[in-house]
């Protein structure tokens, strides 16, 4: 599978009125589903009569199921690159690393900031939904509507949830559900309410972005089991391709499940020993941090909320791995990607103090990961424009000088858990961001 780009049609032909789609991905690692997902957005704006140019905000190095990304965040760039996009912006850890509001909060705030992104595709399990032909959009502008204006019956119901032991994702959906019917199944899916989160991060915003809502297919982004879609074995999920490349040897279908470019990177990183596989060291880390930590100094990283820290500090001398720590702190009110991120900003260092300022305040800056030729036009029109209040860098230790305290708070969480992730592999480089530059696809 591969999308071939006609880039010599398109570049010399950039300005105001170019359609640019943005995509927001942790693409880890970057597969078959992704290259269908990104044609599929390019044939809805096939009218545009050119290539059309997609952007992608990417998570850094960690997740937003909490865990440090397999791959990092330039092998990560370069799969994107090799599959089609055409330039590539980092989501910050603050916000990769996040709930689902806060995660769109920071990508859509980037996408809007960058000033050339026009429309914004995303997957979703029911993605007639969220279409602009919907036949029921008034269901869709109401969903939006609780969501961004939190109506008092909203806010009580979402307390009453909450009370009684549910998670937020399950309070809030239970919430969504009285207010307006048929919402519960719609909220349940983890890309449904990313997309739910990214048009009231729109509306919210004001943002001129339009949706182009595309239908998922193929394995979970959790579901660890190989899949087998149209007869072949092309649209795996990234868990399972994980699990696989993860062993000592590769299963021969993961080779199917990527682009060939993509299988070269992740074969030379894993050889590097730059891939992150394993959570024994991750389990080190915090186990030695919560040993040393008191009640009072958990309290002060950021969502270390509602006695939480009590409950790590329970389990933790019990567990017997990462794994197994997680597993005994589940219960109805935390799931398990609340609690991985929440070990991963005790890890990081991010106290509660700037996490809420980052939270309220606009995107500071926008850091470039990678480019091709198209790419590296769409910011010479914006450079040339002078039309944008967010300074875009290109390296990390530019993001105080440029964007001011808030980008050196950002960029200084970003140095922590750069530095976290690399201190889980064999041979960690604890100077990596400071060197790292924009990688490029000629």
């Amino acid at each position: 599978m591969s999308y071939n780009l006609s880039m010599e049609n398109a570049l010399g032909k950039l300005n105001k009125s170019t359609p640019v789609i943005g995509v927001i991905a942790e693409y880890d690692p970057f597969h078959n589903g992704h290259v269908l997902h990104l044609a599929k957005a390019r044939e809805a704006l096939k009218h545009a009569g050119t290539t059309v140019p997609v952007v992608v905000t990417l998570s850094s190095s960690f997740t937003q199921r909490g865990l440090p990304a397999f791959a990092d965040k330039t092998a990560r760039a370069k799969m994107a690159l090799a599959g089609g996009v055409n330039l590539v912006l980092e989501l910050p850890f603050v916000h990769a690393c996040n709930s689902g509001p806060e995660f769109a909060r920071g990508a859509v705030g980037i996408m809007a900031a960058a000033r050339f992104v026009t429309h914004l595709a995303f997957g979703a399990e029911n993605a007639s939904v969220f279409s602009q032909k919907n036949e029921d959009e008034p269901f869709l502008d109401n969903l939006l509507r609780i969501l961004i204006q939190e109506p008092f019956s909203f806010k009580s119901n979402l307390r009453e949830n909450l009370a009684s032991g549910c998670s937020y994702p399950k309070a809030l959906a239970l919430a969504l559900e009285r207010e307006r019917p048929g919402s519960h199944n719609i909220v349940s899916s983890p890309n449904n309410a990313l997309a739910v989160s990214y048009l009231a991060e729109i509306q919210r915003g004001g943002y001129e972005l339009i949706p182009i809502p595309v239908q998922r297919e193929g394995g979970a982004h959790n579901d660890e089991a190989p899949g087998l879609f149209g007869g072949f074995a092309g649209l795996a999920g990234a868990a399972a391709i994980r699990k696989s490349l993860s062993g000592r040897d590769s299963a021969d279908w993961v080779k199917d499940a990527v682009p060939d470019s993509v299988m070269s990177i992740l074969t030379e990183e894993k050889d590097m020993g730059r891939l992150c596989s394993s959570t024994g060291k991750l389990w080190d880390q915090l186990r030695g941090l919560l040993a040393r930590s008191t009640p009072g100094a958990l309290r002060a990283c950021a969502g270390m909320d509602e006695g939480l820290e009590n409950l790590f500090l329970k389990h933790y001398a019990r567990a017997d791995s990462y794994e197994d720590f997680i597993g005994r702190c589940v219960c109805a009110r935390y799931t398990r990607g609340r609690l991985q991120r929440q070990a991963a900003r005790c890890l990081a260092g991010l106290d509660r103090e700037t996490a809420a300022a980052l939270s309220r305040s606009a995107p500071p800056y926008i850091r470039v990961l990678g480019y091709d030729e198209l790419g590296r036009e769409l910011l010479r029109e914006r450079k040339k424009r002078g039309d944008a209040a967010v300074p875009i860098i290109t390296r990390l230790p530019a993001a105080g000088q440029k964007g001011g305290a808030m980008a050196k708070k950002t960029a200084d969480a970003e140095f922590r858990a750069s530095r976290l992730r690399e201190l889980l592999l064999p041979n960690p480089d604890l100077t990596r961001e400071e060197r790292l530059i924009p990688c490029r696809k000629s």
